[in-house]
Parts: C-alpha cells; sequence; structure tokens
C-alpha cells in the first residue's frame, strides 16, 4: 500500500530513534522511490513535488515519462534487482508535467526481508540536469565552430570515416565538396573583421539552405568549407546542388550599410570513383580545387585523372 512515510519499511532498517539520520539519507537524494516486486508504488519522498512538479502517486503510468530510448533499461534494471539482487544505476530523461525533460541519474537498490528475500526494490534518483547540459555545451563546442555553428575539421572528418563504412555497404555514391572564398580576404581587409564575421554567417545561412537534413556543411578554417553529400544517384545530381550554391550566393550582401557580392571556387571528388578512404577523397578534392583556382577562381570543377598527372 502507498505511503509517504519510509520508515515503515524495513528494509532501510534504520531506528526509530534517529529522525535526523533518516532525514540525511532523504536530503541526500532529490527523490527516492519504493515499489514491491511486481512494480507498485509503495513510496515515493514528497521532493517528487518540488523536483518533477508532482507526486508519482499522482500518475498512474511513471514508465510513460521516461523518454522511450531509456525505459528498456529501466525495465531491466528493476528486473535485475528483483531476480537476482543486483544494483545498477541509470542515466535517463524524465518529462514533467510541463512537457519539458528533465535528467535524472537512478540507483536502483534490492531490498531483502530478514530471510534474506527480495520484496522491494529503491530507486534513489538525483537531478542531473545541468551536469548534462553543460557536458552537451563542451560536445557542441569540440564538434563545432563557435562563428558560424557548423560542424568544425574534426566533425567532419569523424563524419567522413563513417559515411564511408555506409557507402561501402550500401553501394552508394557520395560526393565531397570543398568550397574556398574567393574573396573573403578583402573583405576582411577593407570592411574590417565584424564585417567578415557576418558575412561568414551570412554565406553559412545560404549555403545551408542549398543542402538536405543528410548532408555535412563544415568549416574548415578560415574562408574554407566541405559539403558531404551521402546517398547521391548520379553525377548529375551532385552537379545540381553545386549549381543552386552558386545561384544561392550570386545575390549581393548586404550587412552594415556595405554592400558587396562574393564567389568562391569549389572542387568536387566522388567516392568510389575518386578514392574510397579520407586521405586519397581529400587529396583529389584539393586538386580539383587548386584546378578551378588556376583558371581564374568564382567555378566547380569535378576530379579527373588529368588534373593528377598535369600537376605532377
Amino acid at each position: 500500500m502507498y505511503s509517504e512515510d519510509l520508515t515503515q519499511f524495513q528494509g532501510f532498517n534504520w531506528p526509530q530513534t534517529e529522525p535526523l539520520f533518516r532525514q540525511m539519507v532523504l536530503d541526500a537524494w532529490d527523490a527516492i522511490c519504493l515499489f514491491d516486486i511486481t512494480g507498485s508504488l509503495l513510496f515515493a519522498s514528497s521532493s517528487h513535488e518540488k523536483n518533477i512538479g508532482f507526486l508519482p502517486a499522482q500518475v498512474n503510468d511513471l514508465i510513460a515519462r521516461v523518454d522511450s530510448e531509456y525505459r528498456v533499461d529501466m525495465r531491466k534494471l528493476f528486473h535485475n534487482a528483483v531476480q537476482i539482487g543486483k544494483k545498477g544505476r541509470l542515466e535517463f530523461r524524465f518529462q514533467i508535467l510541463d512537457g519539458s525533460w528533465l535528467w535524472f541519474e537512478t540507483l536502483a537498490l534490492p531490498i531483502r526481508d530478514p530471510d534474506g528475500t527480495i520484496y522491494q526494490v529503491a530507486f534513489m534518483s538525483n537531478d542531473i540536469t545541468v551536469k548534462k547540459l553543460q557536458e552537451a555545451k563542451l560536445i557542441a563546442m569540440a564538434y563545432h565552430d563557435p562563428l558560424t555553428g557548423l560542424p568544425n575539421r574534426r566533425r567532419f572528418k569523424e563524419h567522413l570515416h563513417q559515411e564511408i563504412l555506409y557507402a561501402k555497404r550500401t553501394g552508394k555514391m557520395m560526393a565531397l565538396l570543398y568550397l574556398d572564398l574567393d574573396d573573403f580576404k578583402i573583405i576582411n581587409d577593407t570592411m574590417g573583421h565584424d564585417v567578415g564575421d557576418a558575412f561568414l554567417q551570412a554565406f553559412s545561412h545560404r549555403v545551408r539552405s542549398c543542402l538536405r537534413e543528410v548532408d555535412l556543411f563544415s568549416r574548415m578554417g578560415g574562408d574554407e568549407f566541405t559539403i558531404l553529400l551521402p546517398l547521391m544517384d548520379s553525377v548529375q545530381s551532385v552537379e545540381t546542388v553545386a549549381k543552386r550554391i552558386f545561384q544561392s550566393i550570386e545575390e549581393p550582401y548586404q550587412l552594415d550599410g556595405n554592400q558587396f557580392q562574393s564567389s568562391i571556387s569549389m572542387g568536387i571528388a566522388l567516392y568510389p570513383t575518386d578514392g574510397e578512404d579520407y586521405s586519397v577523397l581529400l587529396k583529389k578534392v584539393d586538386i580539383a580545387l587548386y584546378h578551378v583556382k588556376g583558371k581564374g577562381r568564382n567555378g566547380y570543377q569535378f576530379y579527373n585523372q588529368e588534373m593528377f598527372m598535369n600537376r605532377k
């Protein structure tokens, strides 16, 4: 039977004469729940109302509020405690009444009667939302360019390796585009770094609008960018994307009272035609980009073997 008095559960085995000790245990955790071996709720600390906005007894199906990604693990945690007496920990997301999500770390503890039989399971949880947000922020900083918000070189490299493995399994074509801004140094030198930064952001927004969700648009540093196009059907479909990007940047930029136009040079290499690993694809796309610059910039070029021979 559900209760709000934890002292009645002998599994915790603390003396009635030690209210301070009991309070210390309760205060050490943001939430404590006690279940019987069938999963029926027996106790929930009053701190739930403060931390999640309601008491567990007020909700019919607590597990439904656990993010679906973690429900199987949560059930496994309970099962292990009941069946084999194994304690365990789990980090999971939980949806509160206003629809927002909190992160919790929970410790599941099997509770035995005097004969050693498991008859209850305690879930003792702490709110780790702030910690998780800080971790996510650090990960974002490690893998994204702070100015444009685009994935950085590190993220691009890892993603390209993953996409190559996927392309090998599926047999699908993949395209790597390498972009270089033709006029960025002039913009920075004549209009200042603030305008230069705003230009990079505006440029990134325009290019991103030309791409699919599955495409990866990255800033490699300075005025260099890469685009990874997985699951492409043909060379023509890759060229269509390239043309769309060039059309998007033809429109003049108006930034901080300045109006100007800019252009890009773009090299293109294809998987598996031009290479089947990271270093080879980067080498080939760089050769194609170099070829565009040698012809006066402001254009795109697919890699071909003749370029490689000429560069040698």
